[in-house]
């Protein structure tokens, strides 16, 4: 009978023992992931540098800003005093061979006048006054100066200038030139640090592409000489810089 007791009492810690071993199971294994994980990856040697590419090219448009200013007492008639000023400016440059869609309108507003009265010390208003400003588009650059003056002769009274840019797709095609470029300059820079530390370039990891903004030729001032006389204006283009830059970093 004791050695049944005995063997019962066995057999008991057996089965305990069995089932501290399965309970402890998933915190070993547990234990070793979390080990493992721990384990530090070593990142391959880089550099990171940046390349430029700037080209330089002439302007391909030119873009005359001008208004019509018009006052009256009546806002009314201000209004349509305006609008037929503008309307005759706007027959002479589609008939000079501007398209319409080369003719925009940047302001239009009709607000009252108001003036100090010295007598009564209040403001007090006078009239109306009137403004429309419009940009124009001219693609054949030469034509420019003949442009200023076709505006003016036609009753525009704030002939504002000229600016010079550079059209759509000429723009596009300068911009892949620079940034072809840039990639140039950058991978040698990147040579030359790579050839310093014994190293030889692999490959890229990252490139990223920086559009540096460029400002329009800036404004040549011509109202004086339009309004003066119907003579065209001289007008000299000069040439712009496009530039690019990118940030590349490359493998060892």
């Amino acid at each position: 009978m004791k050695k049944r007791a005995i063997f019962v009492v066995l057999q008991s810690i057996g089965i305990v023992a069995i089932a501290a071993i399965i309970a402890l199971s998933p915190a070993v294994a547990g234990r070793q992931r979390a080990l493992a994980d721990t384990t530090t990856t070593i990142p391959a040697p880089s550099v990171t540098v940046t390349g430029t590419g700037k080209i330089t090219v002439k302007p391909t448009i030119a873009r005359i800003s001008f208004g019509v200013f018009t006052h009256d007492k009546a806002a009314n008639a201000a209004q349509t005093a305006n609008d037929a000023i503008m309307a005759k400016v706007t027959a002479a440059l589609k008939t000079a061979g501007i398209k319409a869609e080369d003719i925009q309108t940047t302001g239009y507003s009709l607000q009252p006048r108001w003036v100090w009265d010295k007598t009564t010390e209040k403001n007090i208003q006078d009239g109306y006054d009137m403004n429309h400003n419009v940009v124009v588009t001219v693609r054949t650059i030469a034509d420019a100066g003949k442009i200023v003056s076709i505006i003016a002769d036609n009753g525009a009274n704030t002939v504002g200038g000229v600016s010079f840019d550079v059209d759509d797709a000429t723009l596009e095609q300068t911009k892949l030139t620079a940034l072809d470029l840039a990639m140039t300059n950058a991978r040698k820079r990147a040579d030359v640090v790579a050839k310093a530390a014994g190293k030889t370039i692999t490959s890229v990891q990252t490139v990223n592409v920086n559009e540096n903004s460029y400002m329009p030729y800036p404004m040549y001032k011509s109202a004086d000489s339009a309004v003066s006389g119907s003579a065209a204006a001289p007008v000299e283009v000069g040439t712009m810089d496009i530039e690019m830059s990118v940030s590349v970093t490359y493998l060892f």
